[in-house]
C-alpha cells in the first residue's frame, strides 16, 4: 500500500459522495489546537468504541443523538445509579445492540471506577491518555495485569477509543487486515495482516500524506464497509475496484 493508491480511493469516495474529509477538522486537529477532553468525552469515546465492535457503524454513526441521552449524556453518577439492563434495553429499541452488548453493559460501572482510579491517579483521565506513548496507553487499558484495565476492550478498541478523544491512532480491525493482507493488497505474508502490520502501514502513509492516521483508517475502511463504500469486502466487487491492477486477488 502506498500513497497513490490510498489517494486514488481517497478520490474514489469522494467522488462517489461516500466520504469528504479533504476540509474536515478532526479530534486531532481539535487536539492539536489544545483543546483537552472531559471525562465526559472520554467515557463517551468509551463507550462509542465499544459499541463499534461486530455491528455496522453506519447504524451507531445516526443514533449518535439518542445514545448520548440513552447514557445521560454520559453523567458518571447518572449511569453508576442506573442498572445495565436498562441500557440494554435501550439499545436494542433503537437497533444499536450487537451480541456483545449485554457483556458490555454489565461490564459498565466497573469501568467507570476504572475511570475514575485513573482520574486520581493522574489527576484527569485526559493526561493519562497523553502522558505516554500511544502503545504503551494501548498495553495498560488492554493488559490483564494492569490496574487500568478496561473491560471487554481489546487492542483494536483501545485505539478506536483513543482517536474519539484525538489521539491519532487506527484500528486494526477486520477491514484492515483483510485489505492488507496476502491475498488483497500483499502488504503482509499472512492472510490476515496482524495488528502490527496495519500500525506500520498506516504510519508511513501518515508520513507521505500529511494525513492522521485515523483518517486514513477511515478512508481504507470506508472502501470495505458495509451501507459505506462495499468494495474491498470478503466477497469484493473486484470490476469497481480502483486498486484492481494492484490486487493480488484480481490476479
Amino acid at each position: 500500500m502506498n500513497k497513490e493508491m490510498l489517494l486514488k480511493v481517497k478520490k474514489y469516495l469522494e467522488n462517489e459522495g461516500i466520504i469528504n474529509i479533504t476540509n474536515e477538522v478532526t479530534e486531532m486537529d481539535l487536539r492539536k489546537q489544545g483543546k483537552v477532553y472531559s471525562r465526559e468525552e472520554h467515557l463517551r469515546g468509551l463507550i462509542y468504541s465499544l459499541m463499534s465492535a461486530q455491528t455496522v457503524w453506519v447504524n451507531i454513526e445516526r443514533n449518535k443523538p439518542n445514545i448520548d441521552k440513552i447514557f445521560y449524556e454520559y453523567d458518571f453518577d447518572k449511569i453508576l445509579d442506573t442498572e445495565y439492563e436498562y441500557f440494554v434495553q435501550k439499545l436494542g429499541e433503537i437497533r444499536c445492540r450487537s451480541r456483545l452488548t449485554n457483556a458490555q453493559m454489565k461490564a459498565l460501572h466497573e469501568n467507570i471506577s476504572t475511570l475514575k482510579r485513573i482520574e486520581k491517579d493522574f489527576g484527569s483521565i485526559d493526561a493519562f491518555v497523553t502522558m505516554e506513548p500511544t502503545e504503551k496507553v494501548v498495553e495498560l487499558l488492554t493488559s490483564s495485569s494492569s490496574k487500568y484495565k478496561i473491560k471487554q476492550m481489546g487492542e483494536a478498541l483501545a485505539r478506536e477509543y483513543l482517536r474519539n478523544v484525538g489521539v491519532d491512532s487506527c484500528k486494526p480491525d477486520v477491514h484492515m487486515k483483510r485489505l492488507l493482507g496476502k491475498e488483497r493488497l500483499g502488504s503482509s505474508y499472512n492472510i490476515d495482516a496482524t495488528n502490527d502490520e496495519v500500525i506500520i502501514v498506516m504510519k508511513k502513509l501518515s508520513e507521505e500524506t500529511g494525513l492522521w492516521m485515523a483518517q486514513i483508517d477511515y478512508i481504507l475502511w470506508a472502501y470495505c464497509a458495509t451501507d459505506m463504500g462495499e468494495i474491498c469486502t470478503a466477497n469484493p466487487k473486484c470490476s469497481c475496484c480502483v486498486l484492481k491492477d494492484k490486487c493480488n486477488y484480481c490476479k
